[in-house]
């Protein structure tokens, strides 16, 4: 059952990575078209870290973390992800790092309370990427990308926020990583 879910899933998000692509005019360089394209469609996903270990300043994933952070680098692993992002704190760290050694990346750290100035950098440049948040964070990074996101609570774990950004046009899927 949650092989076949793992499959479905990724089978959606590595849809959403095709569908909406911009064409060039006739008169453009491959170039231009390919820098248009990217400026034109963008895919950015948002997940909170996985479950972590209770009661500690800066806690680690509890096993059931590390589970669901690998369910996640199964998912994305086909969709062509370019950049990785989160923030400082190990929760985040270790959420990303599976699929940051599935695509031989490096995670990238960003500040917690700059949701605007991480999606403005990762606009400006096209990319198709990944962000690791926290409950209080990821509501703002996927609205400051043009999506929208229900607040989360500290018992939200598992949502991906999966923002399409196609011709300034964005739209905005929840699915759902198992930990099992």
């Amino acid at each position: 059952m949650a092989n076949a879910l793992l499959r479905t899933l990724v089978w959606v998000v590595i849809s959403l990575g095709v569908f909406g692509m911009a064409h060039a005019e006739t008169n453009q360089t491959q170039a231009q078209a390919e820098a248009e394209a990217s400026r034109a469609s963008q895919t950015i996903y948002v997940f909170r870290h996985a479950e972590k270990v209770a009661n500690k300043p800066d806690p680690e994933l509890s096993e059931k973390g590390r589970r669901r952070a690998a369910n996640l680098a199964k998912v994305l692993s086909k969709a062509s992800i370019q950049r990785i992002y989160a923030t400082k704190y190990q929760r985040t760290q270790q959420t990303a790092q599976p699929l940051a050694t599935q695509l031989n990346q490096s995670v990238n750290t960003y500040a917690a309370g700059d949701s605007v100035g991480l999606i403005q950098a990762i606009r400006a440049y096209g990319q198709t990427a990944v962000i690791i948040g926290h409950s209080n964070t990821v509501p703002d990074i996927v609205r400051a990308a043009g999506g929208d996101a229900p607040e989360l609570s500290e018992k939200d774990y598992g949502d991906l926020f999966v923002v399409q950004i196609v011709g300034g046009r964005v739209t905005t899927l929840r699915l759902f990583i198992p930990a099992e």
